[in-house]
């Protein structure tokens, strides 16, 4: 801290003590309380809230220092220009912890939270959908539970959601329609139910759609699928979706993929499915 501040702090502390009769103290106290004050500076927020975090769990991260005044040279972190945290990745390593609450507070730069195979237990906390800058957000094979926030749906970068293999809970969000920048939507393996929604037609750039073996994911294929002029895989297997394959996947220039292998479907394959080209996985 500059000399001059210093100078301004000691005098402010002085008058407080003076009005308090604090000064009929022994000096020797008062130097005594006066060097236990905590600092004047503020630690760095993104420093504590990390370390806060990994501390409680059951594997440690050596350099992971609360004493550094940034975590940018940290192990599993990534940083940009202005010297933000711009990434977190952590992968197979057993920290047995839940996620942490009001991170985007506290990171306001996170584009990417990569934490997969690594024992994360209890829910997604909805105030993930704070992270304006957010794109990435893997947390697959992990232990978590709980639905998946609404919350999500109002990210405008968010390009891929991945949160296959853990023990999610509840329907699909409609608010996954909104994201616009979806390109990657990975849930399969979880234990989702209720219907496909209608909105996610609403992802033109989406390619990636995965939701096999969450059994009991019901209803109908909707056919506003078919308006994700991108999609190359629809990974459908192992549900209980139902009624007839929409004819209108015929439309679907760059399907690669389409799995619906031990579901519920009926009636005929659609001749129109001879219009997609690339297809080259078809169960």
């Amino acid at each position: 801290m500059p000399r001059s501040r210093q100078q301004n702090h000691l005098r402010l502390l002085l008058l407080l003590l003076q009005r308090s009769r604090l000064l009929l103290l022994p000096r020797f106290y008062f130097l005594l309380m006066l060097f236990s004050l905590p600092s004047l500076v503020p630690a760095n927020q993104e420093v504590t809230a990390l370390f806060q975090w990994i501390n409680s769990s059951a594997t440690t991260l050596p350099d992971w220092n609360p004493a550094h005044a940034t975590p940018c040279k940290w192990s599993h972190v990534t940083y940009n220009a202005a010297g933000s945290v711009s990434a977190v990745a952590i992968q197979s390593l057993p920290l047995a912890i839940s996620l942490p609450a009001g991170l985007c507070v506290v990171l306001p730069s996170l584009a990417a939270f990569v934490v997969f195979d690594a024992n994360l237990t209890g829910a997604i906390p909805p105030d993930f959908g704070d992270c304006s800058f957010l794109a990435v957000l893997d947390l697959s094979s992990n232990s978590l539970s709980g639905g998946i926030p609404a919350a999500l749906g109002r990210l405008p970068s968010l390009s891929s959601l991945i949160l296959n293999s853990n023990q999610l809970s509840g329907s699909i969000p409609d608010d996954l329609g909104a994201a616009a920048e979806l390109r990657h939507l990975i849930l399969f393996d979880n234990r989702l139910s209720g219907p496909i929604p209608v909105a996610l037609g609403n992802l033109s750039l989406l390619e990636t759609f995965r939701v096999g073996g969450n059994r009991d994911l019901s209803g109908p294929i909707p056919d506003s699928l078919s308006l994700c002029a991108n999609l190359t895989v629809l990974g459908l297997a192992d549900t209980k979706v139902s009624g007839p394959i929409p004819a209108s996947f015929g439309r679907l220039a760059n399907l690669q993929t389409l799995s619906i292998y031990t579901t519920m479907l009926s009636g005929s394959i659609p001749l129109e499915l001879g219009n997609c080209s690339s297809l080259v996985h078809n169960a």
